[in-house]
This record gives C-alpha cells, sequence and structure tokens, in this order.
C-alpha cells in the first residue's frame, strides 16, 4: 500500500493533504502575488521549502501545478501530477479548499480574498507589459515617422510662403534645415550676409550664389507681420528637427539594449520598424522568415492571392540598404536571405538575452556575396515566361465576360428550346 499525499498550489498559500482528505500542513505565504508566480515559473520558495521537510516521508505525491512537481521532483520527492477532473473540481471549489487548508476563516472571505488577489495579480501583470523597452521602442519610432511627416509638410508651407518673397532660394537650398536657418537669421533677403549662410553648412562658392541671387532676386516685398509668422514656422522647423534627432539617438541606444542582432542585421530604424509592424519583439522571434520578408505588403499580398498575380518579394525590409541598392532581379533573394537572419536573431534577443552574435552577420555576408556571384545577370528565360504567364492570365480575365454570356445563351437556349414565330 503506498504512503499518498496531495500538494495544492492556491493563490494564498500551500496545503497538503493524505489520502482520507485530510490536512497534514498548510503554509500562507506572506507575499501571495510574489510567492505563487515563483512557483508557477518553476523556482522554490521559503513556504515550499518549509513544506517538503513535512511530506518528505510519503512515497507518491500529487501536485495540482506541473511546475510545482517538477520542483519537488528536483527536491528528491515522487510527485506527479493530479488527473484533470480532480484539477477541475479544485477549481470548481477553491474557496471550500481555502477554508479546509485554514487560509481563511469562511468562504466569503475565501472569495473576497480570491478577488483581491486577482485584481492585484493583473495589475502588476499589466504593469510589466508596459514596461517593456521593447513597446517603447515603437512608441519612438512611429513618433519619429509622425515627426518626418510633419517636418516635411511645414517645410513645405515655409519654402512656399516664403519663395513669394525669395523664389531663387528655393532650387539653391536643399536642406530643409539649411533654408530654415537663413529665414530664421536674416529673414528679409537684404539681410542675408555670408556668416549667416556659412553658418548654415553652404560652401564659399554656394554663399556667392545665394548673395548673388539676393540682389537681382526678382521676389516681391514682404510685410512685417507675415515676415514675422514665417520665422516662427521656421524656427518651429528647427525645434521639431532637434526632437528629430534625439528621437533617432533614443533609437539607437534602446535597440542596442533591446535587439542588438536586430539592430546589426536591418539597421536601428529598419529594426525598429519591423518590431513595431509584428507589434512587439517576442511576436516578430515567433513569426516565420516568410512572414517578416513582406511585413508591411499585406495589401499587395492579399491583391495577388485574390487576383493569381506576382506576390510581393518584399515589405518593410526593403528600406535595407543591401536591398534597396541591389539589382532588382536580386531584391527578392536579398530579402529573403535577410528574413530568415532576421527571424533567427530575433529569437536569440528574446530568449537567450545575449550578447551581439557577430556570426550570424558573417553568414548573411557570405549568402549575400553567393546571390551577387551567382545571379550578376538578370534570367532571361525566366523574365520571358514570367511574362507569357501574365499575358495568358490577362487574356483568362478578358474573355471571362465572353464565357460567362455564352454559358447563359447555352442555358437559356437548353431551357426554353429555339425561338418559333
Amino acid at each position: 500500500m503506498t504512503n499518498t499525499c496531495s500538494v495544492l498550489l492556491l493563490e494564498l498559500g500551500l496545503a497538503a493533504f493524505d489520502e482520507n482528505n485530510r490536512l497534514i500542513v498548510s503554509k500562507k505565504f506572506d507575499n501571495p502575488i510574489q510567492s505563487y508566480r515563483l512557483l508557477k515559473s518553476g523556482e522554490n520558495s521559503l513556504e515550499l521549502k518549509e513544506l517538503i521537510e513535512r511530506i518528505r516521508s510519503f512515497d507518491y505525491i500529487l501536485v495540482n501545478d506541473a511546475n510545482m512537481a517538477f520542483v519537488l521532483q528536483q527536491s528528491g520527492l515522487n510527485s506527479h501530477v493530479m488527473p484533470q477532473e480532480e484539477q477541475n473540481n479544485i477549481q470548481n471549489t477553491k474557496p471550500a479548499y481555502i477554508v479546509q487548508s485554514n487560509l481563511a476563516m469562511n468562504e466569503i472571505e475565501a472569495t473576497q480574498a480570491l478577488r483581491n488577489f486577482a485584481i492585484e495579480f493583473s495589475s502588476v501583470r499589466v504593469k510589466e507589459a508596459s514596461e517593456k523597452l521593447d513597446l517603447h521602442i515603437i512608441q519612438s519610432v512611429n513618433a519619429l515617422d509622425e515627426l518626418d511627416k510633419i517636418i516635411n509638410v511645414v517645410g513645405a508651407r515655409m519654402r512656399e510662403w516664403y519663395g513669394l518673397h525669395f523664389p531663387e532660394l528655393d532650387n539653391l537650398i536643399q536642406s530643409l534645415i539649411a533654408y530654415a536657418e537663413i529665414v530664421t537669421k536674416a529673414g528679409l533677403r537684404e539681410n542675408i550676409t555670408r556668416q549667416i549662410i556659412e553658418n548654415a553648412g553652404m560652401h564659399d562658392r554656394k554663399a556667392e550664389i545665394i548673395m548673388d541671387a539676393a540682389k537681382r532676386s526678382k521676389g516681391g516685398d514682404m510685410t512685417t507681420e507675415n515676415l514675422v509668422i514665417v520665422k516662427k514656422i521656421a524656427q518651429e522647423i528647427i525645434s521639431q528637427s532637434e526632437l528629430r534627432r534625439i528621437l533617432s539617438d533614443h533609437i539607437e541606444i534602446a535597440m542596442d539594449l533591446v535587439a542588438p542582432n536586430v539592430k546589426s542585421l536591418l539597421t536601428a530604424s529598419v529594426g525598429a520598424r519591423i518590431i513595431a509592424k509584428a507589434g512587439s519583439l517576442s511576436r516578430l522571434a515567433v513569426l516565420p522568415a516568410s512572414t517578416i520578408q513582406v511585413l508591411g505588403a499585406e495589401k499587395a499580398l492579399f491583391r495577388a492571392l485574390k487576383t493569381g498575380t506576382r506576390p510581393p518579394k518584399h515589405g518593410l525590409i526593403f528600406q535595407h540598404p543591401l536591398i534597396h541598392s541591389a539589382p532588382r532581379w536580386q531584391r527578392g533573394k536579398i530579402a529573403r536571405a535577410i528574413a530568415s537572419k532576421v527571424a533567427i536573431a530575433a529569437r536569440i534577443d528574446v530568449y537567450r538575452h545575449s550578447e551581439k552574435d557577430s556570426s550570424i552577420l558573417e553568414r548573411l555576408e557570405r549568402r549575400i556575396k553567393e546571390i551577387q556571384e551567382k545571379y550578376k545577370e538578370p534570367r532571361l528565360e525566366k523574365d520571358r515566361s514570367r511574362r507569357y504567364h501574365l499575358e495568358s492570365r490577362q487574356r483568362q480575365f478578358t474573355s471571362f465576360g465572353r464565357d460567362k454570356r455564352d454559358k447563359s445563351n447555352r442555358k437559356n437556349r437548353k431551357k426554353f428550346g429555339k425561338r418559333r414565330y
């Protein structure tokens, strides 16, 4: 006859019962949230260590949690997970078990304690989820993209407005920041000096051209009120550009901390956008390489599935310098190679929490060299077959309406016969 007992992991503490369902020992948690999560993660706690000493004489131990059963096995006990029916019964009558374990005075108090535990446990989980650094990276890169849109839109308005006064400056300066600095410091074109132009980053030759254009400008005069508004717009562009630089530096540092391997493969900005599109770094780590390759190209992908046209070769990953600088016929293969290595790098960053693994980047560089050597020229036969396939699909869709009308006419003739007059 085996000497058997049952050990229950409850929200408020631990309890051990004998074969006749009589309480052997119970241990109440000093910090229920911390101790419960510790045991659920497969680690030992002070309360469990004290309970182990009291149940060490039993030959066979049933436990209602697999992780705690593993902890007991590591302590030298013959522990096993109890059947699912028993676990469901304990779950459905948990307040009664808490009272029986002397962890509460009555079932009303036990129910209230379980409710408080659930609220506090959820609050801790929400707080931990909100503190994840990859979520802050997502917010940073989204803010960076929105800032780019704002700067471009407001900058275009500033160029157009100031162009009424000095239209020649628009073609002479491409940099939006340099343009805004000249507008802020000089104001009217008559006040533009060589020092202002050089402080904006222009070379000597360019400074002479701008000053000469200011003297010969055909633009109209600007009132003081309009000039004040344009200068404020230019100052706002400069301040927004400084904020963009701070955000960009923050993303660089955060990616080094959270996803160093993904950053080494994709650069900080592209890696952050891929993480943002996936939803989180842990979500990116479970995605297959084929999905990572087309992240950001969902519309093109579903359009291809619906119409039968060629699917997209890449999505956001196209922003990688190695892809958008490669010849057209190599981009799909390079995107596939990078996506497969990104899938591995994301899993290393999430599950291993180690430093940068340089072997992934080395293997990627070797693979890209193989692609560049093997596919130096486009494959004409393949391109020709693809054109034939597209033309045949177009013929099929074009003749679809005619085939439908012919089928309808055949059905009508079969149903009504030849019309007689």
